[in-house]
């Protein structure tokens, strides 16, 4: 049986490693002096058992910096891509990049073979440099900027990711009014959720007031060329559907992710609590039918009393698991960390509309 949902793969070809030293980053812990680049057996492994019995099959590159692994890394991975594909099969790439790396070579590459690019950009140079730093903490907006402008040249207009801090938090407007001048059109926040000590996160009441700003100055623009996730995902909901999340329609249950080695991760949030084994050992096809597995459907469908008797849970699923939050830890029983700045968005949104 072939499956018609479609099938994710996270490849990390560097793992964690990056050429920043972002302040807030979640993936800290997993740094190294050393990195290696995935080999091209593993790649091939994957890419061979990836593109079996799936009718759809999206390639997600992350990092670290997935671009440090060298464009011939890459120009080797959509080889193999054309190599493996079945008839009528649908294979999509989509890269997230700090772009500091971004060479003309690369924005051409990405343009030539379809990749759907995401830039990481928190705003003006002053918000952005104040955590997005080298090792030696000197700012990298000039760089992002200067690999935004290759990207727009080879006929590419990236995504944007906006990490949103407590520092954050009072730049809504000066950080709204320069994407917009920059003439980005896709735009995503990401509110910070420390999973260390918090230092950076933000609370319910914050994330909700500053996502309600910008969803009166997105109005205020009227252009629908424009598209805010956050925004775009409520909408969703007030249309009855779920939110066009990874943990809101169960997609991250159709999601593997991959270190440079061949171990395989439910995703690279959770790659600390559950491993399916090494992509060398283990057919994919058969990771569904695995223990762990089994495990991890459990702890993503074991949501608390509160969520199954709530009428929006159907359409959020109780956020991901690694941002749940019980008793102040982090659990996967426990309540989605952002669930009251969520519900508060869809009333205001709904408001609006009625």
């Amino acid at each position: 049986m072939k499956n018609k949902k479609g099938f994710s793969i996270q490849l990390k070809p560097v793992g964690a490693k990056c050429n920043l030293a972002c302040t807030y980053c979640y993936m800290e812990p997993f740094h190294t002096k050393e990195y290696t680049v995935m080999t091209f057996d593993t790649l091939e492994k994957l890419i061979s058992s990836t593109l079996v019995n799936n009718e759809k099959v999206y390639f997600s590159w992350h990092g670290g910096e997935p671009t440090l692994a060298g464009i011939g890394f890459f120009e080797k991975a959509v080889e193999l891509m054309a190599l493996y594909k079945q008839p009528g099969q649908l294979i999509g790439n989509t890269i997230q990049t700090n772009a500091t790396t971004i060479t003309k070579d690369f924005a051409e590459f990405f343009r030539r073979n379809n990749f759907v690019v995401s830039v990481s950009l928190d705003g003006t140079e002053a918000v952005h440099d104040k955590y997005r730093i080298y090792k030696n903490e000197s700012g990298s907006f000039q760089k992002v900027m200067h690999g935004i402008r290759l990207l727009k040249n080879a006929g590419i207009q990236p995504a944007v990711i906006i990490t949103v801090t407590k520092d954050g938090l009072s730049h809504c407007k000066e950080t709204f009014d320069f994407i917009i001048s920059e003439g980005f059109k896709v735009i995503k926040y990401n509110p910070v959720f420390d999973n260390k000590d918090f230092t950076y996160s933000i609370s319910n009441e914050e994330w909700f007031d500053y996502m309600k700003e910008v969803l009166y100055m997105w109005m205020e623009l009227n252009d629908p060329s424009i598209s805010i996730r956050e925004i775009e995902e409520i909408l969703e909901w007030v249309n009855n559907k779920q939110l066009n999340l990874c943990s809101g329609d169960e997609s991250c249950l159709q999601w593997v992710s991959i270190d440079p080695n061949g171990d395989l991760y439910p995703c690279e949030y959770l790659r600390t609590d559950i491993s399916y084994g090494n992509i060398h050992d283990i057919d994919l096809t058969l990771i569904r039918h695995t223990p762990q597995y089994k495990k991890y459907l459990g702890l993503f469908l074991d949501v608390p009393e509160k969520c199954k008797s709530c009428e929006y849970y159907l359409f959020c699923g109780n956020g991901c698991p690694a941002n749940r939050i019980k008793n102040g830890q982090i659990t996967f029983d426990g309540q989605f960390v952002y669930c009251e700045q969520r519900i508060k968005l869809y009333e205001e949104l709904k408001s609006i509309l009625s």
